[in-house]
């Protein structure tokens, strides 16, 4: 089976810089609108819990502005999971978060937060929502998501 091959951007750091600035450049929409226009298949954004540099202004923004898909890198909380039923992006991944890290660094502990993930997924069942985790490849962490019900 042939598959294709997609392309998915993260301008994350796009608002990073606009927040450093303190004003409203770079534009974040901008950002969006240029990876559409230069051909990439999907948006990827990180909403964190500590809004550090993509908030739900910019969510609700891109989606509004751009005609490819979103992909909304979120936390496994109730906050986060209702953030992303609300906007309805076309798909989620559930991430680990580090309030130190500038970036994400590793994958989420499927194993050991299995329960807690289970539930999370469980509040997006009625949604048309695609779900995904980040997860380091290593076989445990692999079979729990697999077991979650994420192929």
């Amino acid at each position: 089976m042939k598959r294709h091959i997609r392309l998915g951007v993260n301008i994350d750091h796009v608002a990073t810089l606009r927040n450093a600035r303190g004003q409203n450049y770079p534009e974040i929409v901008e950002a969006a609108k240029i990876v559409e226009k230069s051909g990439a298949d999907l948006v990827t954004i990180h909403v964190r819990e500590d809004r550090r540099h993509i908030n739900e202004k910019d969510l609700g923004d891109i989606l509004n502005a751009i005609n490819i898909p979103v992909n909304l890198e979120i936390a496994a909380n109730p906050e986060m999971v209702n953030i992303a039923i609300n906007y309805k992006p076309k798909s989620i991944c559930l991430v680990p978060e580090n309030r130190q890290e500038i970036t994400t660094e590793g994958g989420l502990d499927v194993v050991n937060n299995f329960e807690n993930l289970k539930k999370m997924l469980k509040l997006m069942d009625n949604t048309n929502i695609d779900k995904a985790i980040f997860v380091d490849p290593n076989k445990d962490q692999l079979v729990a998501t697999h077991k979650l019900g994420i192929k």
